[in-house]
């Protein structure tokens, strides 16, 4: 597979088999992960405990039933729907606040996210798990987070499994394209 085959092949995967992922794998997405344009330093913390990503989900699956938003309301009522969607893998990309702290670690994750499907694994991009970490603060001490560091988005992976919920199907759009001579 080459890079636009990747491009084209990745997909936001809601199902993971009860498979782990292989360090040699995991060592190679990380190392992309890193190459990613930046203009400051990132965190990336990777969580494979199992009972630390269940925590995660709960205490993020409760602060989500709570909040005003009424998006993770609704996903969050679907039977047996998880945050983390099974996933055996959790990668929690942090930055300090600054400007460019939100486009850094998007950036990570996109490059992690394009080697793990060139890997044969699948992914998805999240945010409302980040919630976890307002409600349960210590958390961020649990995957080690650097002083100074906020956590701002995440990425699961592992191997396809069943969705939870049906994804988005992609559409060849290309409406949102304004070209300037």
């Amino acid at each position: 597979m080459n890079t636009l085959e990747a491009l084209q092949a990745r997909k936001s995967i809601r199902g993971y088999l009860d498979k782990p992922v292989e360090a040699d794998k995991l060592k190679t997405i990380l190392k992309y992960g890193n190459k990613a344009p930046n203009a400051g330093p990132i965190h990336m913390s990777v969580i494979q405990n199992a009972n630390l990503l269940k925590e995660i989900n709960d205490v993020a699956t409760e602060a989500g039933l709570k909040s005003d938003n009424d998006f993770l309301k609704q996903r969050l009522a679907i039977p047996g729907y998880k945050l983390l969607y099974g996933a055996p893998v959790l990668i929690v990309l942090s930055a300090p606040d600054g400007e460019f702290s939100a486009a850094n670690t998007a950036c990570a994750a996109t490059n992690m996210c394009i080697a793990a499907t060139e890997l044969e694994l699948g992914t998805c991009y999240l945010a409302g798990f980040l919630l976890a970490f307002t409600a349960k603060p210590e958390l961020l001490q649990k995957i080690g987070i650097p002083e100074g560091f906020k956590p701002r988005c995440g990425m699961i992976i592992g191997y396809e499994g069943p969705d939870q919920i049906p994804g988005m199907e992609w559409i060849e759009d290309y409406s949102n394209i304004n070209y300037v001579d």
